[in-house]
């Protein structure tokens, strides 16, 4: 019985910890090369602290997003995740504010992108890329692209936005609203997890049996 209990605690611990099943890690500190300097609201660290999100969506409140100066349409984000993760998949919520009209601030939405992970945050290597869409002015999901591999620092790379009609709208900044991504546990999380159900295990097969000694 004993058995039983403990080898099903590890399967499911393996069900749990699997590769499939992945984390939300969302990075401790955020750099941008070029931010909007609007009344200070345009901040890099928008990109990171949730401001905005409700229940997986982002809302359309310009004061919780990221965009660069007016007339720069490149713009390299670099992200520190607080330690080495083993990384599966990038998360974006693209530039929300604004309404459908012929020339729309949501035209400043990031399009083409290409992200590189690093282990020392000097070195980088591409991995990813891609391009986003376009964002909708209302709650808005956010977009997944999967990849694999291990990293403490992830650079995201942005070139151009969705604008259309550049003679109508003047300037093409890029903006973001916010970012993650998806992780999956390590191989010797999984091993101490399922030793530590394997234990649990030893103690109860030994209390039953003073029980019944």
């Amino acid at each position: 019985m004993f058995k039983t209990l403990a080898l099903s605690c590890a399967l499911a611990v393996l069900a749990v910890a699997s590769p499939a099943a992945a984390l939300t890690v969302t990075p401790v500190a955020v750099t941008a090369s070029d931010t909007f300097p609007f009344f200070g609201q345009y901040k890099a660290e928008n990109l990171i602290n949730d401001s905005g999100l409700v229940n997986g969506l982002h809302d359309a409140n310009y004061a919780n997003m990221w965009m660069t100066d007016l007339s720069v349409d490149e713009a390299t984000l670099t992200f520190d995740l607080g330690g080495l993760v083993q990384l599966s998949s990038l998360q974006v919520w693209n530039y929300n504010f604004g309404v459908e009209e012929f020339a729309s601030t949501l035209d400043r939405a990031a399009n083409a992108f290409t992200l590189a992970i690093s282990l020392d945050g000097v070195n980088f290597t591409q991995v990813l890329a891609g391009n986003f869409a376009r964002g909708t002015g209302g709650p808005l999901a956010a977009e997944t692209f999967a990849f694999a591999g291990q990293a403490r620092f992830v650079q995201l790379n942005l070139a151009g936005n969705h604008q259309q009609y550049p003679e109508t709208y003047g300037y093409s900044p890029i903006g973001l609203s916010e970012v993650k991504f998806g992780a999956v546990p390590e191989p010797s999380s999984w091993a101490l997890l399922i030793a530590g159900f394997g234990a649990t295990g030893a103690v109860l097969r030994r209390r039953a049996a003073a029980r019944f000694a």
